[in-house]
């Protein structure tokens, strides 16, 4: 499965280019113009590796969803069997994408808000009395599962399923210097078209979960460490140029900490402690020892 993202990159209230998005802020009482760049994300969901597939970037004055159907269409071309299902936010719960991936047989999964009213209401209606499934997790979690199948909407021709959460926990936090524990409750309802019999029910939460997860491992730390946030060059190919390669060696740096460091020396060094020590390991050879500068051998006699 992968699923889809949409992240700002580089705002600036000083430089601006034909392609920056605009908004207005309130800053000491005034407004004032913030431009940046703004795209939506493909990347793989389910595997211990955070694996960006492409990005697409949106066009001023465009839609989220615009932009994220031509990278469908671009994926389905490229990597048509690297994913069985699409999942998105609940803006992706339309009419379009669902015809998409019906036409190339993928499924959709996406979150179910206001912005489908009336399937909402259905959903609510009939996925209420007991849940189908209770489960406790390590984490301390209790989460209640509804699940059934034969849903109409008018974003998609064909049934859909709907499966509903209510997840229930504990939050310590401490107010006015004493620890306070309190219990919470979160709802979830999830449209999807993949069949009972091919994800259960908690994979089916996993997965619209996992949205989250990915913001951390990729947006989140490669903001903090690895220069997202920094903009080298104002021009569009070149942003998209540096997002794609950075995304590439965020990539390969973390297939080696993975897959080739073993688990005692993993467990020490951090995924940005090797980034780092690659780059030391760059900035101190020497200009004369790199393969790259060296001639080519003499033929032999």
């Amino acid at each position: 499965m992968w699923l889809w993202t949409a992240t700002n990159f580089f705002p600036s209230r000083k430089r601006c280019c034909d392609q920056c998005c605009r908004r207005q802020l309130k800053v000491g009482g005034q407004e004032v113009t913030e431009y940046y760049h703004r795209g939506v994300v493909a990347h793989l969901i389910g595997f211990a590796l955070p694996i960006v597939l492409d990005i697409e970037m949106i066009r001023p004055g465009e839609g989220e969803i615009v932009a994220a159907r031509r990278l469908l269409g671009r994926l389905l071309e490229r990597y048509e069997r690297f994913f069985d299902a699409v999942e998105g936010d609940a803006l992706y719960f339309e009419s379009a994408l669902f015809e998409l991936c019906r036409k190339h047989r993928k499924h959709l999964l996406a979150v179910l808000k206001e912005n489908n009213p009336a399937l909402l209401a259905d959903a609510k209606a009939v996925l209420a009395g007991e849940p189908d499934l209770v489960r406790q997790e390590k984490n301390g979690r209790t989460i209640r599962y509804w699940d059934r199948e034969e849903f109409t909407s008018g974003a998609a021709a064909q049934p859909l399923r709907v499966v509903r959460t209510e997840e229930i926990w504990t939050h310590r936090e401490r107010v006015a210097g004493k620890w306070i524990v309190r219990e919470k409750t979160s709802n979830w309802f999830w449209g999807t078209t993949i069949p009972q019999d091919v994800m259960p029910p908690r994979q089916i939460a996993q997965a619209g979960h996992e949205r989250w997860s990915i913001e951390n491992r990729i947006f989140n730390d490669m903001g903090a460490h690895w220069g997202l946030d920094h903009c080298f060059h104002h021009d569009p190919a070149a942003i998209l140029n540096f997002i794609l390669i950075l995304f590439i060696a965020h990539t390969l740096v973390a297939c080696f900490h993975r897959l080739n460091m073993k688990d005692p020396v993993r467990g020490r060094f951090s995924l940005i402690a090797v980034a780092t020590q690659i780059l030391l390991g760059i900035v101190a050879l020497s200009a004369r020892d790199s393969a790259w500068r060296k001639g080519r051998a003499k033929p032999p006699p």
